[in-house]
């Protein structure tokens, strides 16, 4: 039923008409749903609250933008399945990562090339067998973007997992061993919902807590709030590093 709507129908549950397609789509990963959105549009001119959906249209440098905050695979996928169905073909999955590897610090970026589909929401949009993985011109592009700004991009595959507090040393641990770089919720179900829509899709994440080496754990509030400048910073830097490498 839902899944034979047309675009049509999308813009219309959405709230928008054709003229006010965005160019993108940006899904921001991150728990603090309302406090993370109220943040991030502070890095961008024109917000628009979007009072049936709890998100926001935007603008930045002539690029009209729809943008998210989601915690987990299935909101992800929920708002990257509407917003693709109405007619956007460039989706961009940002947020936080755990490193599964050493050499990695707080602040670094991963750019997915693909994302293991373990969160359970991919499945309803691709095969079995089938990589939710990013475009390559547009993640090669976001790579330079960000690194032009001075900062450390790690290039690999991601492990995408359906629940946080459930993982265990040895949990992490096999992860590395398989060569992981890190694990985040929502870029397998993000990557496979832009890829059934045949949309441009990538991913740039920040390094928020170090899984191998136990270090900035997000259980130390002391910790986190010490790196709460640099993460603010960084985030800033990376959504709009995103956007330039999105534009047409």
């Amino acid at each position: 039923m839902y899944r034979e709507l047309d675009p049509a129908a999308h813009r219309h549950m959405l709230g928008i008409t054709e003229d006010q397609l965005p160019d993108v789509l940006v899904i921001f990963g991150e728990l603090a749903i309302e406090r993370a959105g109220q943040r991030m549009i502070e890095y961008l001119e024109d917000p628009e609250y979007l009072p049936r959906w709890g998100g926001y249209m935007a603008n930045f440098r002539g690029l009209r933008l729809a943008f998210h905050v989601a915690f987990g695979g299935a909101m992800a996928a929920h708002y990257v399945h509407i917003w693709c169905g109405a007619g956007v073909r460039t989706v961009i999955q940002l947020g936080w990562f755990g490193a599964l590897q050493h050499g990695m610090e707080a602040g670094d970026v991963v750019v997915p090339e693909h994302a293991a589909r373990e969160e359970g929401v991919s499945d309803w949009y691709l095969p079995k067998g089938v990589l939710a993985d990013s475009t390559p011109e547009l993640a090669s592009a976001i790579g330079t973007a960000i690194r032009a700004k001075g900062i450390a991009v790690n290039e690999g595959p991601l492990f995408t997992t359906p629940s946080m507090l459930a993982e265990s040393r040895d949990v992490i641990a096999d992860w590395s061993r398989h060569g992981w770089l890190g694990v985040d919720m929502e870029t397998a179900a993000t990557f496979a919902v832009a890829k059934h829509f045949n949309a441009r899709r990538a991913a740039a994440l920040i390094l928020i807590d170090d899984l191998v080496g136990e270090k900035n754990s997000l259980a130390e509030v002391a910790t986190t709030q010490a790196l709460g400048p640099l993460l603010r910073e960084r985030e800033e830097q990376v959504l709009h590093a995103a956007l330039e490498a999105a534009a047409p």
